[in-house]
C-alpha cells in the first residue's frame, strides 16, 4: 500500500515480442540457461500459440533436459497443427512434426527406443499428411486413451469448465488425432470462450476427416456468422440444411443469418450515389450554397401540383468582393460630388 491507503499502480504486462527479441539475443550469444529464462518468462504468460513451447523444447534440448523436453512437446501436440510459417526445419513443415521430431530425440536419449520409435512414426505420418486408413493404429492411435480423455472433458464441459474441458480435450487429440469427435467438442468448447479462429481450425477438420457428419458444417456456418462473415455462414449452412433438412438447430440459424444479409443488402440499396457536383468557392474551395425561389406559390403543369422548384446559384468570394468595391466607389463619387457642390456655393 502506497501513501494515503491507496494502493501501488500495477507494472504493464510484459511485452512478449520484446521478451522473445531477448531471448534470440541469448540464442545468438549461446547463453542457453538465459534463453531458457527468457521462454520460462514467455511460457509463464497466457499462452495463445505452440510456439513459445516448441521454441522453449528445442532449448531444453541443448541444455540436455529431456524430461522437460517431453513434457513441453506434449503440451504442444495439443494444439492444432499448423505450418512452420512456410519454412522447413529438419525435414519437418509443421509444428507437430517438428514437436514429434524433439521428442523422439529426447526418448533416444533417455534410452526409451520404444517410445522414440512411435513419436518418429507419427512424425512421418504427420508430416507426409497420411490418413487413418494409412497408419498402424496400434502404434499411432490410441483410441481407448483419447475415449478416457473424451469423457473427462465432457464432464467438465456439463459444469461449465470450459478451459480444463478443453485441456482434455487436446488430451484426447494427442492420442487420436483423427477423431472427429474430439475436434468436434474442442470446437464447441472453443465457441464458448469466443475463440473464433481457433474453433473454425477445428470445424473444418471435422468436415474433412467425416464430410457426411452435418455438425461441421453446422459449427462452421455458427463461427463465421459470430465473426460477421455473414455470406459465408449462409453457404456453409444452406449446405448443412440440405445435408438434414429436419434439423430445427440449423434452420432457424439459417433463418437469421439469411435475415441479417437481407438487412445488410437492403442498406446497401438505400444508399443513393452523390453524382452532382455541389458548387464550391473559387478561392477557399468552400461551398457557398443560396437558394432563389421562383414563386412563393406552388404551381402546376399538365394539372399536377408541385411545390415550388428551387433554383441554386453559384456565388463565390470574388463576386462579393467585387459587389462590395462597387459600392464604397458609389459611395465616394457621391461623396466627391457633394464636396464640390458645397465649395461652388
Amino acid at each position: 500500500m502506497g501513501l494515503f491507503g491507496k494502493s501501488e499502480p500495477k507494472a504493464p504486462p510484459a511485452d512478449p515480442a520484446y521478451i522473445l527479441a531477448e531471448a534470440q539475443e541469448c540464442l545468438k550469444e549461446k547463453d542457453m540457461e538465459g534463453a531458457l529464462a527468457k521462454f520460462d518468462e514467455l511460457c509463464a504468460l497466457p499462452v495463445q500459440s505452440p510456439l513459445p513451447l516448441l521454441s522453449r523444447a528445442t532449448c531444453l534440448l541443448q541444455l540436455q533436459k529431456y524430461e522437460r523436453v517431453i513434457e513441453d512437446c506434449t503440451k504442444v501436440l495439443k494444439f492444432l497443427n499448423s505450418d512452420l510459417n512456410g519454412h522447413e526445419e529438419e525435414g519437418c513443415t509443421t509444428v507437430h512434426s517438428l514437436a514429434l521430431m524433439r521428442m523422439a530425440k529426447a526418448h533416444k536419449e533417455l534410452g526409451q527406443m520404444d517410445e522414440a520409435k512411435s513419436a518418429l512414426m507419427r512424425r512421418n505420418v504427420v508430416e507426409h499428411k497420411l490418413g487413418r486408413d494409412n497408419v498402424d493404429s496400434e502404434d499411432l492411435v490410441d483410441e481407448n486413451m483419447a475415449d478416457e480423455w473424451k469423457e473427462k472433458g465432457n464432464a467438465e464441459y456439463k459444469q461449465e469448465n470450459w478451459t480444463q474441458a478443453l485441456d482434455y480435450y487436446r488430451s484426447g487429440l494427442s492420442c487420436d488425432m483423427y477423431n472427429a469427435k474430439l475436434h468436434g467438442n474442442t470446437c464447441m468448447t472453443l465457441i464458448k470462450l469466443r475463440k473464433w479462429s481457433q474453433a473454425l481450425k477445428h470445424a473444418e477438420q471435422c468436415i474433412v476427416l467425416e464430410p457426411e457428419w452435418v455438425k461441421g458444417y453446422y459449427m462452421k456456418g455458427m463461427i463465421l456468422s459470430n465473426e460477421s462473415k455473414l455470406e459465408q455462414a449462409r453457404d456453409v449452412l444452406r449446405k448443412a440444411k440440405s445435408m438434414e433438412p429436419q434439423n430445427t438447430q440449423i434452420s432457424e440459424l439459417l433463418s437469421e443469418v439469411e435475415a441479417r444479409v437481407d438487412y445488410v443488402e437492403s442498406r446497401l440499396r438505400r444508399r443513393k450515389p452523390q453524382t452532382a457536383e455541389k458548387p464550391k468557392d473559387e478561392d477557399s474551395g468552400t461551398e457557398q450554397p443560396v437558394e432563389d425561389v421562383d414563386s412563393d406559390e406552388d404551381y402546376c403543369e399538365d394539372g399536377s401540383c408541385r411545390t415550388s422548384k428551387t433554383i441554386k446559384l453559384k456565388v463565390t468570394r470574388k463576386d462579393v468582393v467585387n459587389v462590395a468595391v462597387d459600392v464604397c466607389a458609389a459611395m465616394v463619387g457621391v461623396a466627391l460630388v457633394w464636396w464640390f457642390v458645397r465649395q461652388d456655393a
